[in-house]
């Protein structure tokens, strides 16, 4: 896979070294603003990069850049992965795959249409706790209650606090915890459990309409799912899902793979998972092995989730009134 890099920031450091550990990965170009060049020789430099580009279009024009791993601002996902997609490039989207339902289900048509395969980078479908849970679920009977948290106090909480408003903390941007980090409870719970049948956000807003915490209830037939993420505060990250014959523990953040512990009036077992320590390798490692065996299919039913995924989190914006400017491009959709 040689792959051609968009952006510079915090993120695709974290996938380029990643990267680095996934057999028959081969970063070749990086595509960054003229603002950030600096940045993206220095990231050229430390991980071998043969080219750094300024104008994204010129490293689409490359033959040699097969695939294409968008780590930018969440506003342009959708522009950047469409143009990737209309340049014959297979794409990696960082989390979350899209600003609105919209657009996801547009680049599902326009992947589908030119027969590339297109992923959300995201680590919760692919990390071995998830597969366990889901595995254990049939022996906790029916499920009555989840819960799952993921609190992290952005290390730009303060520069919003004193009015710098960062894209972590920008709505024009469809920055906020809904998207930033309860996406990742919203990952686990609809592929756990599917569409749900009602959507509820309640939200933190700060003074320029942001969500900086919030609590996302997903209702389903006999149970509900209270979903908690926070961006100005710290607590706890944990998955509990609770049934009639016994529980389910994740203990830890939903993008991080967990010790999972299953209690039932048997006993209590509890399974430790050997990962690498880079949180990344395990969702590439899992597209170049879906790409390599030509899994279309599965390419698709991921890429389905991810459509879901947007189409729940926009559901939980509308009910909380979180406004992003990408709306005003699909106003009817």
């Amino acid at each position: 896979m040689n792959i051609g890099i968009a952006g510079s920031g915090m993120i695709v450091r974290v996938a380029l070294e990643a990267l680095r550990e996934v057999e028959g990965a081969n970063v070749t170009a990086i595509s960054v603003r003229e603002r950030s060049l600096a940045a993206g020789q220095e990231l050229a430099e430390r991980f071998g990069i043969d080219t750094v580009h300024t104008d994204y279009d010129r490293m689409l024009e490359d033959p040699a850049v097969k695939f294409v791993y968008i780590g930018i601002v969440n506003s342009l996902h959708y522009d950047y992965a469409k143009r990737a997609l209309q340049a014959g490039k297979h794409v990696f989207v960082e989390k979350p795959f899209t600003s609105t339902a919209a657009e996801a289900r547009d680049l599902l048509r326009l992947a589908e249409q030119a027969g590339r395969y297109l992923f959300e980078a995201v680590v919760t479908p692919y990390s071995p706790d998830y597969a366990r849970v889901r595995e254990l679920l049939p022996q906790i009977g029916p499920i009555r209650l989840v819960q799952s948290s993921f609190s992290k106090r952005s290390s730009r909480y303060g520069d919003y606090l004193e009015g710098r408003i960062l894209p972590a903390f920008d709505p024009a941007l469809a920055g906020g915890a809904l998207y930033d980090l309860n996406i990742y409870n919203l990952h686990l719970a609809i592929g756990l459990f599917g569409r749900p049948d009602e959507v509820r956000y309640i939200g933190r807003f700060g003074p320029n309409g942001i969500d900086t915490s919030g609590v996302l209830t997903l209702s389903y037939d006999g149970f509900a799912a209270a979903c908690c993420a926070a961006k100005d505060s710290d607590g706890d990250s944990f998955t509990l899902i609770q049934g009639e014959r016994g529980s389910i523990r994740v203990d830890g953040p939903p993008n991080l793979c967990s010790p999972v512990t299953l209690k039932t009036p048997d006993g209590e077992q509890t399974f430790t998972f050997d990962v690498p320590g880079n949180h990344m390798v395990g969702e590439f490692r899992a597209f170049a092995a879906m790409y390599a065996a030509g899994e279309w299919d599965n390419c698709l039913q991921a890429l389905r989730h991810s459509v879901l995924v947007m189409e729940v989190a926009e559901q939980a914006r509308v009910d909380a009134g979180l406004v992003f400017a990408a709306d005003a491009a699909w106003p009817d959709a």
